[in-house]
């Protein structure tokens, strides 16, 4: 026999579904700002861990966006309620990580791949505001996928960002493909000054 339907049972899910939002979100931000104090002062026996706990906190986020999102009945807006999504794409580990935990601290959704071809099937399935690309990389490079990104109706209205220490002032094959060219490393202020403009905000 079915249970009868009752609103004040919905009622509740939905409010605890959103204190869980709001709790996997300061576990994350929490084990965040941690991960940045080491990436200053780097432990080898405490900064991988962390980087594992981060990821899981931000897994757990994500999921708990998708519970509340489609209580609300708005599966769409379980990705990133509010925040801008943005892919970052690099091959190196190192450099991918720091870049996508400065964006989520910054109040971006990041998400990332590894190399130009990853990249056009995560701006496909997630539809980014911004994209920052490296340009050397495997597979398929920063401006070939830059290219291919602006080719296709689905990802046109991407705004494009190189962020490469291979470029100089003259080059002028990425200053026609990308919206903006950043040098690495870039200061922390420009970087972001810079991903917030093509986002909009």
């Amino acid at each position: 026999m079915d249970r009868p339907y009752r609103s004040s049972r919905f009622d509740n899910l939905l409010v605890q579904s959103g204190r869980l939002v709001a709790e996997a979100g300061n576990h994350e931000r929490a084990l965040g700002a941690l991960l940045a104090l080491l990436a200053q002062q780097p432990s080898d026996d405490l900064t991988p861990a962390v980087r594992r706990l981060f990821g899981a906190a931000k897994e757990q986020r994500e999921r708990a966006e998708t519970i509340h999102a489609g209580l609300l009945g708005d599966p769409a807006a379980a990705a990133s309620p509010g925040r801008p999504v943005v892919l970052v794409v690099d091959d190196s580990p190192d450099s991918l990580d720091t870049v996508a935990l400065f964006l989520e601290l910054s109040g971006f959704h990041a998400i990332t791949a590894t190399n130009g071809l990853e990249a056009l099937i995560a701006a496909h399935y997630a539809r980014p505001e911004v994209a920052v690309l490296d340009v050397a990389m495997p597979v398929m490079n920063g401006l070939e996928a830059a290219r291919l990104l602006k080719a296709s109706p689905s990802t046109r209205n991407v705004r494009l960002m190189a962020y490469t220490a291979n470029w100089s002032t003259d080059d002028s094959a990425l200053r026609d493909v990308f919206a903006k060219v950043l040098a690495k490393p870039a200061s922390a202020d420009e970087f972001l000054a810079t991903v917030r403009g093509l986002a909009g905000e």
